[in-house]
């Protein structure tokens, strides 16, 4: 609730600071303000009476409202963005030219085309973003592993991170996507965690258990857990996954076929869960064979690599999601998305293919991996 909060509370000062910035533009059109005043006043009230009464409303509608909600605030936030620097940068220039640069002796000219080009700019980047967003990508990636598998020589895996299915990433989203993999035809299939966004009620409103169960692969479909599987009816959201046909992996292994071991860690979000080498010994994993880790989040990847794991997998960074957030990541994260060779270890961070909060991609890709590997035999 905390995060709501402060995320409306971001919304409404955006919105103010946006709003004085054409007020000041439109100093002199009376029309242009009556239509600041409809636009930003509408916006205001029907997002504000989403966010407070969201519960006695129809969830399509609350679909929309939140859409729009968070479409405009990233809205908001790069044109404000473009604003602040056009400002900083007319300062500087009429500065170095020793001439006013009090920003309220702008010329009406250049008032609304500073204005105009940063509105016109941002809506094409977001039309694209949401293009991106809505189109996720494959992924195409060989490895070599150097094992001997007797029973195949090769296993084609689609690696899917952070659905985030609920009321944003609703159903369509979800038959969407299940389509994506299933024209795969992957003989595996991995999640990396976050499949299910927060409460499980959208996902019993909607059925979209009805489109996780026609999921199929011939060697099984597994998953580690996220850290928003535990947020809010965890067990409740594992046992529908399960029921699903999504086996959940927590500081487990399985052994697929008697030829390939998967292992899914439990998120960090549990303080106790058990280290890769702790589960690796305790399930008496033979590492002649090769061993895949399921790990949401890719802040300690030598863990993985020094455990002897052939291939570790990881999403959660969703690469920042939007630009700065790309950037944001790659200083944080060893990976914050794609491949790694680290000592022994293949690493893959995926982007994950849904979203949390706009539904846009910017600066970022949404996408499914292909992973195919080759053993050696």
């Amino acid at each position: 609730m905390r995060a709501l909060i402060n995320a409306y509370i971001i919304h409404v000062t955006l919105g103010v600071l946006v709003f004085l910035k054409g007020w000041h533009t439109f100093d002199k059109k009376k029309w242009a303000r009556i239509i600041l005043i409809i636009l930003f006043g509408l916006e205001f009230l029907i997002y504000t009476y989403g966010f407070f009464f969201y519960r006695t409303l129809p969830d399509n509608v609350v679909q929309l409202i939140r859409v729009m909600g968070t479409s405009w605030m990233l809205f908001l936030l790069y044109t404000g963005g473009l604003w602040f620097i056009t400002d900083l940068i007319y300062i500087f220039v009429r500065r170095l030219l020793k001439k006013p640069w009090y920003l309220n002796r702008q010329s009406r000219k250049f008032r609304i085309i500073s204005l105009t080009i940063p509105i016109l700019f941002v809506t094409g980047v977001m039309i694209n973003g949401h293009y991106k967003f809505n189109n996720p990508v494959v992924q195409e990636l060989r490895l070599n592993i150097e094992k001997p598998v007797e029973e195949f020589d090769s296993v084609r895996i689609a690696v899917i991170g952070d659905m985030h299915l609920g009321w944003m990433i609703n159903r369509k989203h979800a038959k969407r996507y299940v389509d994506l993999i299933m024209s795969q035809k992957p003989d595996l299939i991995l999640f990396v965690g976050d499949i299910i966004d927060s409460h499980i009620e959208p996902i019993l409103d909607q059925d979209i258990k009805d489109e996780l169960v026609r999921l199929s692969a011939p060697l099984g479909i597994y998953s580690c857990t996220g850290n928003h599987e535990y947020r809010y009816d965890a067990e409740e959201k594992i046992q529908l996954l399960n029921e699903s046909g999504i086996v959940m992996l927590r500081d487990s292994v399985v052994l697929i076929d008697s030829a390939i071991y998967v292992v899914g860690r439990d998120d960090k979000v549990i303080l106790d869960r058990k280290s890769t080498e702790e589960i690796i010994s305790e399930n008496h994993v033979d590492m002649s064979k090769p061993v895949i880790i399921l790990n949401h989040t890719p802040d300690n990847l030598s863990e993985e690599s020094e455990a002897g794991a052939d291939l570790a997998l990881y999403g959660h960074t969703h690469h920042g999601q939007t630009f700065p957030g790309n950037i944001a990541t790659e200083i944080v994260f060893e990976v914050a998305h794609g491949y790694k060779k680290k000592e022994n270890t293949h690493v893959y961070v995926t982007s994950g293919i849904g979203l949390v909060g706009p539904q846009f991609r910017i600066g970022t890709v949404s996408e499914i991996a292909i992973i195919t590997i080759l053993f050696r035999n």
